[in-house]
């Protein structure tokens, strides 16, 4: 018999900044092709608030509480998702931050608050994650890496070399786990209207010059990311690992 091989049925998935944006956009896609989503992020009420919107959508899903920049608390974080569900399948780490200033105006503050959010704990993440998987037999990572991870642009002096290390991880993981059965991918968003850059949205001028340059003439939603993460977290791709998907219209294909 024929299986569907995009089935999350029985899956356990943790997204980190999945109350809100791009994490809420994916968490809703797994939810829908079966998995058990768990939300998490630093306000509780954010989470919880996103978990029963995808549990109304006939999904199942649970917020958590978590700071991934205290690296110390996520093992912890793991087991306890291990304990509650009886499984850790798939880690979609989409917490991040930026801070748009001039390179020359740049402060140590700046580069550490980008750098610790976006990289550092995402590497801690996979790590806790992928000590789990192993033991289980193996597992599905996935981080949000970025257009700025491959192309520069105005004051993201922290921002780009943190989605340029986030673009490198998968390689480089993807090379040391796959002896476990553990495939560690990324998914490269173009331009999105998320909390993060909402401000840049909100200038006109500014969001019509963006869309002109994405080739498929729109920018993008959330649940424009569902498919290529369902795509990453299944069986569909046992033999797609150390990979970046980019998901953005086409922008990078016409990128000058």
């Amino acid at each position: 018999m024929v299986t569907n091989p995009f089935d999350l049925s029985g899956k356990v998935a943790v997204i980190t900044g999945g109350g809100t944006g791009l994490g809420k956009g994916m968490a809703g896609g797994l939810a829908q092709a079966g998995a058990l989503v768990v939300l998490a992020g630093r306000r509780q009420d954010v989470v919880d608030r996103a978990s029963a919107d995808i549990r109304a959508a006939g999904g199942r899903a649970e917020g958590a509480s978590l700071d991934v920049t205290r690296i110390h608390a996520l093992p912890a974080f793991f087991d306890g998702v291990l304990k509650r569900h009886g499984a850790l399948d798939i880690l979609v780490n989409n917490a991040g931050t930026n801070r748009r200033n001039p390179c020359l105006e740049y402060t140590e503050q700046d580069w550490d608050t980008v750098v610790d959010l976006n990289l550092k704990s995402v590497f801690f993440c996979c790590q806790a994650a992928a000590r789990i998987m192993k033991e289980r037999g193996g597992g599905k990572i996935i981080n949000t890496a970025s257009l700025s991870s491959a192309i520069a642009s105005t004051n993201q002096s922290a921002y780009s070399p943190s989605k340029a290390g986030v673009r490198m991880l998968p390689m480089q993981l993807a090379f040391e786990l796959a002896p476990y059965r553990i495939n560690v991918n990324a998914i490269g968003p173009g331009w999105f209207r998320t909390p993060l850059n909402d401000d840049l949205f909100r200038n006109e001028a500014w969001a019509r010059g963006a869309t002109a340059l994405v080739p498929s003439g729109r920018t993008g939603k959330p649940e424009d990311l569902a498919g290529a993460a369902v795509f990453l977290a299944s069986r569909a791709s046992d033999y797609v690992t150390g990979q970046v998907i980019y998901v953005d219209g086409g922008m990078l294909a016409g990128y000058k």
